[in-house]
C-alpha cells in the first residue's frame, strides 16, 4: 500500500465559486475528500496492483487511474463541474 500525505491546497487559484477540496488519508490506501463546508465529496481507494479508483459521494465511479494524484484530480474536476452547473 502507498501512503501519501496531502499537500496544502493551492489557495491562490481558488475563486469564490470553486470549492476547496481537502484530502485526508483515512487509512492505508483510502483517501477521503471533503469540501470547505465539511461535507464529504468522495473517495480514492487503492486497488493493489491495479491503480486507484475514484468514487463520488453519490457512488458514481469516476474511473481507474495509475496514480493517486490523477485519481484525486478526477474528483476535484468533477466537483468543479458540478459547482459550475449550479
Amino acid at each position: 500500500m502507498t501512503v501519501i500525505d496531502s499537500p496544502a491546497p493551492d489557495l491562490g487559484s481558488r475563486t469564490a465559486s470553486t470549492p476547496l477540496v481537502s484530502w485526508r488519508c483515512a487509512q492505508a490506501g483510502l483517501w477521503v475528500a471533503t469540501g470547505d463546508d465539511g461535507r464529504p465529496l468522495g473517495i480514492v481507494s487503492e486497488r493493489w496492483r491495479d491503480g486507484f479508483v475514484t468514487t463520488s459521494v453519490t457512488g458514481a465511479n469516476l474511473g481507474r487511474f495509475d496514480s493517486v494524484e490523477a485519481a484525486r484530480r478526477a474528483l476535484e474536476e468533477s466537483v468543479e463541474r458540478a459547482t459550475r452547473r449550479r
